[in-house]
């Protein structure tokens, strides 16, 4: 099935010019219909899921073109495809352990709030 870069493009929640911007890196490689218009396959769709994953993990987009384009390479890229994603899972939990960091904090300011405002409650009665 073919999509157009609406179909995508709200499927994925961003602006075609962002799709247009993926095409441009290498990311995603639509067909052109002979008038010119975009066209995206299931495996667009597929590629597309991985770098929006991949994205919203803190991946730069030159390291997910560099993940694609070695997918692109075959099967001897597998040990450097393991690495990028070994690496990658490193950055990620330590965002995770960061955040739980600031989270505890977060919490911390609640419970002084809440019991503020219970000791509060307490005197005005």
């Amino acid at each position: 099935m073919a999509y157009t870069i609406s179909q995508i493009a709200q499927r994925f929640g961003v602006e075609p010019h962002t799709l247009r911007f993926y095409e441009k890196e290498g990311i995603l490689h639509p067909q052109r219909t002979p008038s010119g218009i975009r066209t995206y396959s299931e495996e667009d769709v597929v590629q597309m899921e991985v770098a929006m994953c991949l994205k919203s993990t803190g991946m730069p987009l030159k390291e997910i073109k560099r993940y694609f384009d070695l997918v692109a390479q075959g099967d001897d890229t597998l040990d450097q495809r393991l690495e990028i994603f070994t690496s990658h899972r490193e950055h990620v939990l330590e965002e995770i352990d960061t955040l739980q960091k600031y989270l505890c904090k977060i919490e911390h300011k609640i419970q002084w709030y809440q019991d503020f405002l219970a000791d509060k409650k307490k005197q005005a009665v």
